[in-house]
């Protein structure tokens, strides 16, 4: 199960709840340091996201082009040796028709996210962990597992040391 925080809204004003939370000036510093962080090499990438909030490990590897999330960075967590593919969807927050949600993403170590993934608010993904390209992670992926299909469905492998 997510571990969500929901702001209750009127039917179609989700979208403006995130400013109960966050300054506007903030999310807009956020929205630039993310759009720019997308298109730069390695270590000065990090730096913008380290800068707006997010936490990383060491020896991570973010392609370009991904979309980071900009209302709540500071709920996110990355370990140690992480790899996150081209144009992948990171996103602590999410709107719904009657409520805007948002919760922790906290992403192990040793673990591979695919191109195009789609991660969403409120989960884990355990240690040694493969998400392939173009998979939706709405739920927990234990660690030492590959995250597939829809419905979403894991299994188990043993690691390399």
């Amino acid at each position: 199960m997510r571990e969500l925080t929901i702001i209750k809204t009127k039917g179609g004003k989700s979208a403006d709840a995130w400013r109960k939370k966050k300054s506007g000036w903030r999310v807009i510093r956020n929205w630039f340091c993310a759009w720019l962080a997308s298109r730069l090499p390695g270590g000065a990438k990090l730096f913008l996201y380290k800068k707006m909030g997010v936490t990383i490990g060491k020896n991570v590897q973010i392609m370009p082009d991904i979309r980071m999330e900009i209302f709540f960075p500071e709920l996110l967590s990355i370990g140690d040796n992480v790899v996150i593919g081209q144009e992948a969807f990171i996103a602590c927050h999410e709107f719904n028709v009657h409520e805007f949600r948002y919760g922790k993403i906290k992403i192990g170590k040793n673990v591979l996210i695919g191109a195009r993934a789609f991660l969403l608010p409120g989960i884990t993904i355990g240690d040694n962990a493969i998400i392939p390209a173009n998979t939706t992670i709405y739920r927990d992926v234990p660690a030492n597992s590959i995250a597939f299909g829809s419905p979403l469905q894991f299994k188990k492998f043993k690691a390399k040391k």
